[in-house]
């Protein structure tokens, strides 16, 4: 008969919870929801980092389709987000985020606004858009 120890170390070793990973202010046990995401290359670093994305929620002012055209990694970076397991939100306005239908009842323990959508309508890379 396993003793108490033994089985927690089974349960540890072979339980389906990965180790927790800490990025800075984030672990992999929080909850986040990222809004304003460009290209989804924040949210695909801390998915990849954490090996799994099934505590993100990142969404994006922008389409999905808006997003594929104006960011060279940004279909790349959703698949990414996709296969690891995060929920995917586009049209997202964060300044309403009471109003979303799927946001509206969820708590996060992190919600990340890294560089704000500035609205423009073009190429990441226009310099002019940027100033």
């Amino acid at each position: 008969m396993a003793t108490i120890t033994e089985l927690s170390r089974l349960i540890r070793d072979h339980g389906d919870d990965e180790e927790e990973v800490w990025i800075t202010h984030y672990s992999s046990n929080h909850q986040i929801l990222l809004v304003g995401e460009g290209d989804f290359s924040f949210s695909c670093t801390l998915a990849t980092r954490f090996r799994s994305a099934s505590n993100i929620c990142a969404s994006s002012l922008d389409t999905y389709d808006d997003v594929v055209r104006k960011y060279k990694k940004g279909r790349s970076n959703l698949d990414t987000l996709k296969r690891l397991g995060a929920s995917l939100l586009h049209g997202v306005d964060a300044t309403k985020l009471q109003l979303h239908p799927h946001l509206n009842c969820i708590k996060f323990d992190r919600i990340i606004f890294n560089f704000p959508h500035a609205g423009f309508h073009g190429k990441e890379t226009d310099s002019s858009l940027i100033k």
